[in-house]
């Protein structure tokens, strides 16, 4: 199944994308490369897919701003939820939104898969320390399954170990238990254990029957030991209310006894008087002589002749006194004959109780009968009250008894189980381990053979940049001795195992990063991921580089995608000369600086011939651009010329030679054999192949080459004599020979077949071979 392709990557407010920013990725061609200056945006581009694909911006990990980048992923003075980040392929597009904490990622079955190397993290696959080595190529080594399932292996096993010691700790401990009982038992025989079985299977209900029993004694006692306190109380409160009685008389024959004796009449009188007045405060007569004359004044008089004689109240208030002492006299005295019937019926019912339960038999009861008279209750409980504290005893031994056959039988229950979870344990713990010690064997046998595989693939990709460098004997091994750890080692002046941070030059060091990384990401489903590889030639030198661009050139058409960051002006100058192309095309972008206002903005990296024939097409050609333009690309072409075949060119460090020096060079023989096929397809797709003879165009030039120095390249007045048509004439000559020469897909011809000199799409063939002698 083809993976759909990309077709734009839409970036809002994330990094420095302070504008929108659109990328917009050409059919048919499955590697982009974005140059830039350093500052120009390149990584907000990667932070943009490392976003959508995997949640993160890695190019704030490891800038020391605190364990949470999160807060600096929008742009400057923009807020997480206007952050956007579109991804449309042919197939449909996935939208990331940012919301304050969490990402939203719509249409989800369209979130592609992305693989990021940025050049922060080269030197963490190699010069890291093991175990942060191992972190870094875990995401694509996968064993986190075979891993957790270990740790959950591990865990039973330490669980399984601990029970057996806890086990083996109450094995020990309730045997010593049931020994001590056994001992203070009299070590009946035959052996602790048996009797200890036997004595849990006594029946504990003939204890509970006794406990009961003497629970009855006690309750039956408690309640006749306090009738002489209450007796004694009963009685007192009778004399108590006897004695308030007879005062109360005493108190009402005084009051009476010093009363007048017309004193009652008069009483009598004065207060119906009293009476009659209020109901008539304001009396015109006397109501019983019917005389005005005294009738002033007349109430007032009543009541102070009533107050004045004081006994009436006196009189009332004894009367009541006495009626309430003779009802508390009454109340106390049936109170106490009612606990006299009570009091009999306890004392009864304990002395039946003794009687009849014989479960009580064999303790020291009290002697029967009871007196019958209460004031001999007191000796007869006194006699017999320290009885009480045995049968308290006796009830107590019962509950200690049933205690003790309970603890018994927990210590006996408790030893047989542990001992059963011990002879388990004993018989599972070796087999866990064993499990343990397989699935640890397979996991590892399973990454060092991942391992190998990618040792192998790492080693064929750093001799395709350092070939003939004799290192190329990569190892990746996982650490025996700890585990997540990943020892790298190489072959170093005949000595294995090395590892490459002791000797490697940081270049060298950079380029193993990237091979690893690659033969890392290229190993599962290739097809279905997205390659980034954010600015990584930072310290690569050339002519290594030059091999690196071409491994990455050759490694991308794997991907889905693969987009390629960088700020080496050389590999942008050689796109726009054609010199470097791979095997399948590529979209190079430019960035223009990066601006506030603007954000990232893209410009063209326009190749030099493309440069040529937009020239030579203006309505009004400027004959001395077009001359400039076509004497470079000329210069260019024979350059490439000269060093494949070897000609003799007078040459210096700073290359100053002029033109014709490098048209004389190109001579004899070769000029003879120089020519170039085009390969191509017609339309039923059959390949055509059509030879182009090299001399014909490099007579013609050498002929109107002073076209180019006197209107082209200096100021010179023989340029007044020269018609314009001859330098436009120089131009088409340069553009017959570069289109003859360079594919605009695949470059120059540069690889040798053996026969002749091929691009990397063969769409170009250069003859012959080797310069004819």
């Amino acid at each position: 199944m083809t993976s759909p392709s990309l077709v734009n990557l839409r970036v809002e407010n994330l990094r420095g994308a302070v504008s929108p920013f659109i990328l917009d990725f050409e059919k048919g061609r499955k590697l982009t490369i974005v140059y830039g200056e350093n500052g120009t945006g390149k990584s907000t581009i990667s932070d943009a897919l490392d976003l959508l694909g995997n949640g993160n911006v890695g190019s704030l990990d490891r800038r020391g701003v605190g364990g949470t980048t999160r807060t600096y992923w929008p742009s400057v003075g923009k807020a997480h939820t206007d952050v956007k980040v579109v991804l449309e392929t042919s197939a449909g597009t996935c939208t990331l939104s940012l919301g304050k904490k969490t990402a939203v990622v719509d249409n989800e079955q369209f979130k592609p898969q992305v693989d990021v190397l940025r050049r922060s993290q080269v030197l963490s696959l190699i010069a890291a320390q093991p175990a942060e080595r191992y972190k870094e190529i875990s995401k694509f080594v996968d064993v986190s399954g075979v891993e957790a399932s270990e740790t959950a292996l591990r865990r039973l096993i330490d669980n399984k170990q601990s029970e057996y010691e806890t086990a083996t700790t109450r094995l020990g401990a309730n045997k010593e238990a049931i020994e001590n009982f056994w001992a203070q038992a009299g070590c009946p025989a035959p052996d602790a254990f048996t009797w200890a079985q036997s004595e849990i299977q006594k029946d504990q209900k003939e204890l509970d029957l006794r406990k009961a029993a003497i629970d009855g004694l006690l309750s039956c006692w408690d309640k006749v030991a306090s009738h002489p306190d209450k007796l004694e109380r009963l009685n007192e409160q009778v004399e108590l209310a006897k004695t308030a009685l007879r005062v109360s008389k005493e108190k009402f024959n005084e009051i009476t006894s010093d009363a007048t004796d017309d004193y009652l009449e008069v009483l009598g009188i004065l207060k119906a008087a009293q009476l009659h007045f209020a109901q008539h405060p304001h009396p015109e007569v006397c109501p019983l002589c019917e005389s005005a004359e005294k009738a002033e004044g007349l109430v007032e008089e009543v009541n102070r002749r009533i107050q004045a004689q004081g006994l009436h109240s006196k009189l009332d208030t004894a009367k009541e006194a006495v009626a309430n002492a003779e009802r508390t006299v009454q109340m106390s005295t049936q109170r106490l004959e009612d606990f006299r019937g009570d009091a009999s019926s306890d004392f009864e019912s304990l002395e039946n109780y003794c009687a009849d339960t014989k479960a009580i038999f064999d303790l020291d009861i009290p002697s029967f009968p009871i007196p019958s008279g209460d004031d001999q209750w007191k000796d007869w409980l006194d006699a017999h009250k320290a009885k009480r504290e045995g049968w308290k005893q006796a009830a107590d031994a019962c509950v200690d008894s049933k205690n003790f056959i309970e603890t018994l039988r927990r210590s006996l229950n408790d030893y047989k189980e542990s001992e059963t979870v011990a002879k388990d344990l004993v018989a599972v713990l070796p087999r866990l381990r064993e499990v343990l010690a397989i699935v640890e064997r397979e996991r590892k046998q399973y990454t060092d053979e991942i391992l190998a595989v990618i040792s192998t693939r790492v080693g064929e990709l750093y001799e395709k940049i350092h070939p003939g460098e004799g290192l190329k004997k990569i190892v990746l091994a996982l650490n025996a001795a700890r585990r997540g750890s990943l020892d790298i080692a190489t072959e170093f002046a005949g000595k294995a195992g090395t590892p490459p941070q002791a000797y490697f030059s940081d270049s060298h060091l950079d380029t193993l990063g990237l091979c690893v990384f690659l033969a890392l990401a290229e190993r599962e489903n290739p097809e279905t991921k997205i390659l980034v590889l954010d600015d990584v030639l930072g310290s690569v030198d050339e002519p290594h580089v030059e091999r690196v661009i071409g491994l990455i050139y050759d490694i991308s058409q794997q991907f889905q995608h693969a987009i390629v960051t960088t700020h080496y002006r050389p590999w942008r100058e050689k796109f726009r000369w054609g010199i470097l192309k791979p095997d399948q095309v590529c979209q190079f972008v430019e960035l223009r600086h990066w601006s506030f206002g603007d954000g990232i903005t893209l410009t063209g990296s326009t190749p030099e011939i493309t440069r040529l024939k937009a020239l030579l097409a203006t309505p009004d050609p400027d004959v001395q651009a077009i001359t400039g333009k076509a004497g470079v690309i000329l210069e260019a072409i024979l350059d490439f010329l000269t060093l494949k075949y070897g000609c003799a060119v007078p040459r210096n460090p700073r290359n100053a030679y002029v033109l014709s020096d490098l048209l004389n060079a190109v001579n004899g023989k070769l000029l003879n054999a120089l020519s170039v096929e085009s390969v191509g397809e017609d339309d039923n797709g059959d390949q055509v192949i059509i030879p182009f003879p090299i001399r014909p165009i490099l007579d013609e030039l050498k002929a109107i080459a002073q076209a180019r120095n006197v209107l082209g390249a200096h100021f010179n007045a023989l340029s007044f004599e020269l018609y314009p048509e001859d330098g436009i004439r120089f131009a088409r000559l340069v553009e017959q020979l570069s289109d003859a020469l360079i594919c605009p897909d695949h470059g120059w011809p540069t690889k040798d077949t053996g026969s002749y000199w091929k691009n990397g799409g063969d769409t170009r063939r250069l003859h012959p071979l080797r310069k004819p002698s």
